[in-house]
């Protein structure tokens, strides 16, 4: 597949748009140093039992659950990016599969078991061995694990993850592209990702029938996430320095700022820089809805936001 150039658009940088405030439903750490990477490791039989993994910037991985209890740990290199794709069967354990992308461009792998929320690597055959630059799930309804991965020479693949009794797992690109430049970090989600270009800039994907670039703008230098609600999807880049996350519709149209403030007792993301997403219930009323994680880095606190309370569009003022 040849490289293909986004559309230039306009070129300007997005406007930052209306403020919006969201409500932090709860507050996890402080951790020990500055958070690079979060995901989430689901469970759908138990939700209340769902967990975080979260990478640190000294290195090493923690499992926390939904109250920021630590379930388990791995010491090792400093991971960047993290990527869990929950609901795999190994040979009958229920499990989430979770790529770390480490600082010198390689992958490690690991399960998180659903019953105790233990941490174990699990080797994974035929992935990129190096120069890997980005890394995410990629959501899909099939059985086997999905992820993205870009490298620094421009490519960038999907890779479908199985177990086939081997004693390694088996990784298998699907669909494989070149990009116009390197990406350095992705969020996917059904037919349709985005990335932070190396330099700058967020950039729209396909990732569907072939993968390119399909168009792109300026933008804040955080980490990016994104969710659907009522079959739309929202676009969320982290701004540490300016204290919220500038949100975009599939289409990379600004909607507005977003920031998660302090609510009562509970601490918000004052900072926030690393961020993910899951749609899945985690438990209760309050958090069935699916949940945000938006790390502070300037407390290294975890902010969980309920989906649901992130709106679509701000809205507007009729005085």
């Amino acid at each position: 597949m040849a490289a293909c150039e986004p559309p230039a658009g306009d070129g300007t940088a997005a406007k930052a748009g209306p403020k919006v405030d969201v409500s932090t439903s709860a507050s996890l750490g402080p951790f020990d140093g500055h958070i690079n990477a979060i995901t989430f490791a689901p469970v759908a039989t138990v939700p209340w039992e769902g967990r975080l993994v979260i990478a640190a910037r000294d290195g090493g991985l923690k499992v926390i659950d939904i109250e920021g209890e630590e379930d388990s740990q791995w010491q090792g290199g400093t991971m960047t990016a993290l990527a869990a794709s929950p609901g795999f069967n190994l040979r009958g354990l229920n499990t989430s599969l979770v790529l770390a992308l480490k600082d010198d461009g390689t992958l490690a792998s690991f399960i998180v078991d659903d019953a105790r929320g233990q941490l174990i690597e699990a080797p994974v055959s035929g992935l990129p061995a190096d120069n890997i630059t980005a890394l995410c799930a990629v959501d899909t309804e099939a059985e086997d694990p999905f992820f993205l991965i870009g490298r620094g020479d421009k490519s960038l693949a999907v890779w479908k993850i199985s177990d086939t009794g081997a004693a390694a797992l088996t990784a298998e690109a699907i669909k494989k592209g070149t990009l116009a430049i390197a990406i350095s970090d992705c969020t996917a989600w059904g037919k349709n990702a985005v990335a932070t270009g190396q330099k700058g800039g967020l950039f729209s994907l396909s990732i569907n029938d072939s993968i390119r670039m399909l168009q792109g703008v300026e933008s804040a230098p955080g980490k990016v996430t994104a969710m659907i609600r009522d079959d739309k999807s929202i676009i969320l880049i982290s701004d540490p320095a300016a204290g919220n996350m500038r949100a975009y519709d599939e289409n990379l149209f600004p909607l507005y700022t977003l920031s998660t403030p302090k609510a009562l007792s509970t601490p918000g993301a004052a900072n926030p820089g690393a961020l993910a997403v899951s749609s899945r219930s985690f438990g209760g009323a309050g958090f069935s809805a699916g949940l945000m994680a938006v790390a502070d880095d300037s407390t290294n606190r975890i902010a969980l936001v309920v989906l649901d309370t992130v709106p679509l569009q701000a809205k507007t003022s009729d005085s």
